[in-house]
């Protein structure tokens, strides 16, 4: 792609492949049954790559006109990772229904929130405004995975593999989407196809660290190994399953109400 000089065409064909690579690890060892909407995710940013090289490259629209678009489109995809995010903690929590219902509308609202707030009092143009959404709903997604594991963690919930990797992934690339807009901001006319270069990048190990994990299939998650006696082992959990047992009750009883 011209706009990104030899440099950037190559990352862009190296991200390219990974994300055909991906998609094709997901599709032939069926995880794309377990990790549906993260499926979706990928095929998304694969069309978002196909509609930039017609913006860039058979589109007659002038320079504003190719970022608004471009802008729109990946507010989409942004939309798609959030809801892979919560794919994520649909897995975590699978096995308390309350909890994890009140993490999917916590987390909606917070993005919801910020990216509104955002765009709203972004004072410049449209692309800058969306640019702000975007920083805000990286700043607001890298926070609730960083919580969601000290949260589990806290009741003792271990998130099996391939979730840690997968949400690690997500963890960098939001970070990293976080600074590098940050720096866009101040620097918009100098660093814009660096900071497509550095963008590339970022999401190129974010994939390659997906494609490690996603190689092997995981139709049924392993059970854990007993490493105690059954009765020692529950002595020394039951007070943690307990508490987060009776939060998980709490939480469904009142999600139950609000809906009656």
């Amino acid at each position: 792609m011209a706009f990104l000089g030899s440099l950037g065409t190559a990352a862009w064909a190296l991200s390219v492949v990974l994300q055909v690579c991906l998609l094709g690890l997901l599709v032939y060892r069926r995880n794309f049954l377990r990790f549906p909407v993260f499926t979706a995710y990928i095929v998304a940013a694969i069309l978002q790559g196909a509609y930039f090289v017609y913006l860039y490259y058979f589109s007659h629209w002038d320079k504003a006109a190719l970022s608004e678009a471009a802008w729109s489109v990946q507010g989409l995809v942004t939309l798609m990772r959030v809801a892979a995010i919560m794919e994520l903690c649909h897995h975590v929590f699978i096995r308390y229904p309350g909890i994890r219902t009140m993490i999917f509308r916590a987390l909606a609202i917070c993005v919801l929130v910020v990216a509104t707030l955002a765009f709203a009092f972004g004072q410049r143009a449209l692309s800058l405004k969306l640019l702000y959404a975007d920083r805000a709903v990286g700043l607001s997604l890298a926070s609730a995975i960083v919580l969601l594991f000290l949260f589990a963690r806290y009741y003792h919930v271990q998130p099996r593999e391939p979730l840690q990797s997968m949400s690690i992934g997500f963890f960098l690339y939001s970070c990293f989407v976080v600074l590098n807009d940050s720096i866009l901001e101040v620097f918009l006319y100098t660093y814009g196809a660096l900071w497509n270069f550095l963008g590339l990048l970022s999401f190129t190990a974010s994939l390659l660290l997906w494609c490690a994990v996603l190689r092997h299939a995981y139709e049924e998650w392993p059970t854990p190994p007993e490493l105690l006696p059954a009765g020692i082992y529950h002595d020394v959990s039951s007070e943690v399953n307990l508490r987060l047992k009776l939060l998980d009750e709490r939480l469904s009883r009142f999600l139950k109400r609000n809906r009656t």
